[in-house]
């Protein structure tokens, strides 16, 4: 990673709030420009996030047993920002995993910012939510504490990714893509080049390069060893989401009803998906046991669909939601009593329902020309009542110890 420059810290909470409400009154007047400065983290100094809505669940009860499993997280259009706690519910005497059923119960949900939250991601213990206002909110999962503020942008952010728990790349409508240090949140460098707003970043599984798609229809490949742009290559279109496979040998770029899979070694075209239909909204990576990469897609025709790369056949069909598919997180489980994980599919939608699947169940066991299954069973649903915009699945952590138990009631 390159070295760090210091930055200013600026620990006035009342000089925050005063450029927080003038910011909503800009926003409100439509007119676009900010004051150019800025400090770029703000410490959260309020130990209790106002907006409490519930406590989080018990583990065991007289006739059932509870195992906590994940979290999802979601942000919203109405700037809510939703925690949902998944956790399996044995209620049966048997010992076999049917027994269980998953359920979803809300654990905290309240307005984190000013503007519409456009993204949320976790790096192990953070958690980092973007939004319109230009803010990139930071927060401690384990502790459910709010740290602070990072104002760095100069516009809307747009996207936000964690690369080994040590570093966070923001992108925005600024044209700029951040580097953050997650041990003090530093602003290490500012990578500039493309001419319109970032609508995505993807960081190599090595850490060394990084790829970005923009409205200037480019894609810019990033030496993040040294810190700056290495090529630029032109689209024609613009791409909205871009990704790397699990092993780095692939990249996909998503363009409103096409997405192209790319090699790595040649940059050349491997395979294309197509919607003749139909927008695709988001997109996901997944490494399958025996049918290797697939590519997991979202649209605007309400459907979530699953793709085999290397065929290009599309393998199964998830209908579960009432309007389009905004974005979609999968994470690895281990139901109680299996020694086998399986792969969760977490959908949201902008009717404000959240679908999780078990693709272990949806996926096909063979695929058969002209045969497209539907699978409409999802393994849990829970309705938030609002337009969501972004998801992210995390990893749950454990709150035996009494004082980190303590201090989870001061995140609502």
């Amino acid at each position: 990673m390159p070295k760090s420059k210091k930055t200013r810290l600026s620990n006035s909470i009342t000089k925050q709030e005063h450029k927080l409400k003038k910011k909503e009154k800009i926003e409100q007047k439509a007119v676009s420009k900010q004051p150019a400065t800025k400090p770029t983290f703000k410490p959260n100094n309020n130990s209790q996030i106002k907006e409490q809505t519930n406590e989080l669940i018990s583990l065991t009860t007289e006739d059932k047993v509870i195992v906590k499993d994940f979290l999802i997280i979601a942000g919203s259009y109405e700037r809510i920002l939703y925690g949902i706690g998944a956790h399996w519910i044995k209620t049966g005497e048997g010992s076999d995993d049917d027994d269980f059923s998953l359920k979803l119960d809300p654990i905290f949900a309240f307005s984190a910012h000013i503007g519409c939250i456009k993204t949320v991601s976790v790096g192990g213990k953070f958690l980092a939510s973007g939004s319109t206002d230009e803010v990139i909110k930071l927060y401690n999962l384990r502790k459910r504490k709010e740290l602070g503020s990072l104002l760095q942008h100069e516009g809307s952010i747009t996207t936000l990714q964690f690369f080994n728990k040590t570093h966070m790349f923001s992108g925005s409508e600024d044209g700029t893509i951040c580097i953050w240090r997650t041990k003090d949140w530093e602003c290490l460098k500012t990578l500039k080049g493309h001419k319109g707003r970032v609508n995505s970043l993807a960081i190599h599984p090595s850490g060394k390069i990084a790829l970005s798609v923009s409205n200037d229809k480019t894609v810019r490949l990033w030496n993040l060893l040294a810190g700056q742009k290495a090529s630029v290559n032109k689209l024609g279109r613009e791409g909205e989401i871009i990704l790397w496979n699990s092993s780095g040998d692939q990249y996909a770029i998503l363009m409103a009803r096409e997405i192209e899979i790319y090699s790595i070694s040649d940059a050349q075209i491997l395979q294309k998906f197509q919607s003749e239909n139909s927008r695709f909204l988001c997109m996901q990576y997944y490494e399958h046991e025996h049918l290797g990469d697939l590519l997991i897609a979202g649209s605007e025709d309400k459907a979530v669909r699953v793709y085999e790369v290397k065929s290009g056949n599309c393998l199964v069909t998830l209908l579960g939601h009432k309007n389009r598919i905004k974005d979609i997180s999968i994470i690895q489980s281990i139901p109680p009593n299996s020694n086998a994980p399986f792969t969760l599919l977490s959908s949201i939608s902008s009717d404000g329902v959240i679908n999780v699947w078990n693709l272990n169940k949806a996926l096909p066991h063979s695929y058969k020309e002209g045969n497209n299954p539907i699978f409409n069973l999802p393994l849990t649903t829970y309705d938030t009542k609002s337009r969501l915009t972004c998801v992210v699945l995390s990893q749950k952590f454990d709150s035996q110890d009494p004082e980190e138990r303590a201090s989870q009631q001061d995140f609502a």
